[in-house]
């Protein structure tokens, strides 16, 4: 029982410190990549599935690519961090309650305009941005011909393509947007 209590009191420690850093020095690369090091060592063979998915960080990045690197694997470790306390600091389950959490996120009946409002929340960089802005006219302008379903899910598929490269953050918010192919159909019907 000792061992459960001095593990929940470490990770109530570091969240209040990364909340601190994060607060504090959210774009000194030197500081998050100290954070990001301290959590791994700290919660690496602790926590099921806790490093899973981070991006991986080279010495050859500019200090700015790095900073951006740590802050989104230091925003994914806090909320496993989070997942594991609200979990009851343990494993048993965790990964349910990862999946039960993330289900709730997705918005099917979301359009371009709010995803675009949503994408802007994820603090990405300018040219990722770019990028996704364009594949998103394109996604709108093949979903708002007036050709069969069949035709706009063939002109689709790279842009399903393309989304399978992207974090997963951006793709829950886009992938959604694959079913108004069917919505917009529907609605020309119903006029």
């Amino acid at each position: 029982m000792q061992e459960t209590k001095s593990l929940s009191q470490m990770v109530d420690q570091d969240l209040e410190y990364c909340q601190t850093v994060w607060q504090d020095y959210s774009h000194d690369g030197e500081v998050l990549m100290a954070l990001f090091f301290l959590l791994l060592q700290h919660y690496h063979d602790v926590i099921d599935g806790f490093d899973e998915g981070l991006c991986v960080m080279q010495n050859k990045e500019p200090s700015a690519e790095v900073a951006e690197i740590c802050r989104r694997n230091i925003q994914i470790m806090m909320e496993r961090l989070f997942a594991f306390r609200e979990n009851g600091y343990s494993n048993e389950g965790l990964m349910e309650y990862y999946i039960r959490k993330e289900q709730h996120e997705i918005d099917f009946q979301a359009n371009f305009t709010t995803v675009r409002i949503e994408l802007g929340f994820l603090e990405l960089p300018a040219k990722e941005m770019e990028e996704i802005m364009q594949k998103l006219d394109e996604m709108e302008e093949i979903c708002a011909q007036t050709v069969p379903r069949s035709r706009k899910w063939e002109a689709l598929r790279e842009c399903l393509v393309w989304l399978s490269g992207k974090t997963v953050d951006v793709s829950m918010l886009i992938l959604p947007l694959f079913f108004r192919i069917n919505d917009e159909m529907i609605k020309r019907n119903e006029t």
